[in-house]
């Protein structure tokens, strides 16, 4: 089987991007030039009879200027392929900021300041950094269509036991493979010591996977602790307070590894993924922020929430968003000994959601579905679903009702579920394809609520502007409080 590890590209491939990028910004320089000349003048005509040799000093001196930043700023940073849209555009106004000193340096010394359109030089350089932006981002798609994403390589991935090692390497030779991956845990200790030596006489790169008490050590888990790369043995016992609900503290892969090592005494209880929205909700309905508190987590799937851990100094805080959360516990269990069942949403996003994850995570053991009527169940019903999902002997049961819904159903349900209940709202669409997720360079800059809102703004409007309007106000209140009190 495949799988994709990341690294950067070639010192060949960097300086190709460099050069790329290099003439890309010298053609925005221009282009903002001549924009912002026929903006000020109308006609060309008017601007050379008027000060042809003032402008025409002017974008000489820009363009010597701009190869000083490039070569001293720009091409010291990672290529702009590696770079999401944000950091791009972040880097770009870095870049257009040393050059906007620079001109107005030369500007005054040479004395033509006063001869030069202030209109001029405002235009040139805004449309600088908007051209030189958007010629950056047809580059970056340009390049991902053709190459894929940058920084990643084909693996060659050996968990099979039975695997003969002429196989393996007959398949690593036939294919688009750059290294091997031996998975220590699927292998005998025989084995994987004879299959390095094959590899290394074939002169093949080969990985080992971390193992820790029969857990395959995934990305995002490992720290550094005295010198030694350790992984945490479990979610933290300390909780956070924000208005009153109890988060919990911890990365996505460390409280998906802990939910998998304690199944047995998870079973029956139930855990919350809240955000700025149902926090609001919370701070102003205690019964809503009981349910939320008696959950055996509450993780911060709000950047905000996240942010104010953080702020705190707590080492290891993250953002555990609900659909994170689920792809990192997909990947875990594909060996199908921890199992699933799914309730709610309806039936077309089920079955695409079945479809999609036994496709993307072969070996995945899912017990059932079900989408519950858009009604209240009768107690007989209800009766019946609780059955129903018992007698599958799902592990993990995840519940896409939505907030404050699937909460409330959790906490009528605890102790009558046997196994450990999820709420994680749209996270069945978002793995289904039924929605579409903010990108990931949204979700970094902590912006999905606004994509989401964009994406379907008559159901969110009151969830996101309304709510986050308060959060705001909630945390100003909170912060000139505490200010209070410490004077």
């Amino acid at each position: 089987m495949a799988n994709y590890n990341r690294r950067g590209p070639g010192k060949y491939q960097n300086n190709i991007i460099h050069q790329k990028t290099f003439i890309i910004d010298e053609l925005s320089i221009i282009l903002a030039f001549i924009s912002a000349v026929a903006i000020r003048y109308k006609a060309i005509i008017n601007w050379v009879d008027f000060s042809l040799g003032i402008y025409l000093s002017m974008i000489i001196t820009v363009i010597l200027f701009e190869i000083i930043v490039y070569f001293s700023y720009d091409a010291k940073r990672c290529p702009i392929v590696e770079m999401d849209p944000i950091e791009n555009m972040l880097k770009l106004i870095r870049s257009r900021f040393l050059l906007i000193v620079l001109s107005v340096a030369y500007l005054f010394a040479t004395q033509k300041s006063v001869l030069a359109s202030r209109r001029v030089v405002i235009y040139f350089m805004t449309f600088s950094v908007v051209y030189g932006y958007v010629l950056r981002m047809l580059y970056r798609r340009s390049y991902i269509r053709k190459w894929g994403v940058p920084g990643e390589i084909r693996a060659l991935v050996v968990d099979n036991v039975n695997e003969g090692i002429e196989n393996i390497i007959d398949s690593y030779k036939n294919g688009d493979y750059e290294c091997v991956v031996i998975c220590a845990a699927a292998l005998t200790e025989k084995k994987s010591y004879s299959l390095m030596h094959a590899l290394e006489e074939n002169g093949i790169r080969t990985y080992l996977t971390m193992e820790s008490l029969g857990y395959t050590v995934k990305p995002g888990i490992v720290i550094d602790v005295d010198g030694f790369a350790t992984i945490p043995a479990f979610v933290r016992g300390e909780r956070f307070d924000v208005f009153g609900v109890k988060y919990a503290v911890a990365r996505v892969e460390e409280a998906v590894l802990h939910v998998i090592r304690h199944l047995d005494e998870l079973k029956g209880k139930y855990i919350c993924f809240s955000n700025v929205h149902t926090t609001v909700m919370a701070m102003e309905d205690k019964g809503y922020a009981d349910i939320l508190n008696g959950a055996a987590f509450v993780f911060p799937d709000g950047t905000p929430i996240a942010r104010r851990q953080k702020r705190s100094g707590i080492i290891g805080a993250e953002r555990v968003a609900g659909p994170d959360f689920m792809r990192n516990m997909f990947k875990n269990t594909q060996d199908g000994k921890v199992s699933h069942y799914f309730y709610g949403s309806t039936e077309k996003t089920l079955s695409a959601l079945k479809e999609k994850l036994e496709l993307e995570y072969p070996g995945i053991n899912i017990k059932g579905m079900y989408s519950p009527p858009f009604r209240k169940l009768t107690d007989e019903e209800d009766a019946e679903v609780v059955n129903m999902i018992n007698e599958s002997g799902a592990d993990i049961v995840w519940i896409g009702l939505g907030a404050p819904k699937q909460e409330k159903w959790m906490k009528a349900h605890e102790g009558k579920i046997n196994g450990v209940m999820m709420g994680v709202g749209a996270g069945f669409d978002f793995h289904a394809g039924t929605a579409r997720r903010a990108p990931i360079w949204v979700q970094k800059i902590g912006l999905e609520w606004l994509f989401r809102l964009f994406v379907d703004p008559k159901r969110l409007f009151k969830r996101y502007l309304v709510t986050n309007s308060k959060f705001v106000w909630y945390s100003f209140n909170e912060m000139i409080k505490n200010k209070g009190r410490k004077n």
